[in-house]
């Protein structure tokens, strides 16, 4: 593993009741059954978030060889639940692939679930404005919806792609 952090035990992911791009609930469940690649961030932000989610359509194209089974679903979960409605984060990943999942909900439940998986955001007034600050990183989440790795910025995604592929075999 070159760019992978792999936990020594899956961890579950927390208990949270979320909301994804097209207004369905998302609990734990709901991650069961696939690979999921999570990146928390919104849609306002100005360098990171676009920068990660473009780099995530070529990892997406890169392992469309896999088969359903094993290609991973890629998740934009905002950090902004403010200003990212269910309706604005459809519009935000279809410009990125029309394949991509978005997640947003009530604060405390973006918080508790992003605080169970180990992930820090805060919010940082800018004059009349806001922004938010929050990690780069990538969570791997196995089919038994676990925390399996963990892959830390800046991303290579060469080296992400073999990682994941000797993840999921």
């Amino acid at each position: 593993m070159t760019t992978a952090t792999v936990f020594s035990a899956p961890r579950p992911l927390p208990q949270a009741t979320l909301v994804d791009h097209l207004g369905a609930t998302l609990t734990r469940d709901s991650f069961r059954n696939r690979w999921d690649i999570l990146f928390f961030g919104f849609t306002h932000c100005p360098d990171i978030c676009p920068t990660t989610l473009f780099q995530l359509r070529g990892l997406a194209q890169g392992l469309e060889d896999l088969g359903q089974a094993r290609q991973p679903r890629i998740w934009l979960v905002s950090v902004d639940p403010e200003r990212d409605t269910p309706d604005i984060l459809a519009r935000y990943i279809a410009s990125f692939s029309d394949t991509f999942n978005a997640a947003t909900g009530e604060i405390g439940q973006i918080a508790a679930f992003a605080e169970g998986m180990g992930v820090a955001y805060s919010k940082i007034p800018e004059g009349d404005d806001y922004t938010m600050a929050h990690t780069a990183a990538l969570f791997l989440v196995n089919p038994q919806a676990e925390l399996v790795a963990l892959f830390s910025a800046p991303h290579d995604m060469r080296a992400l792609e073999a990682d994941y592929r000797a993840l999921v075999r």
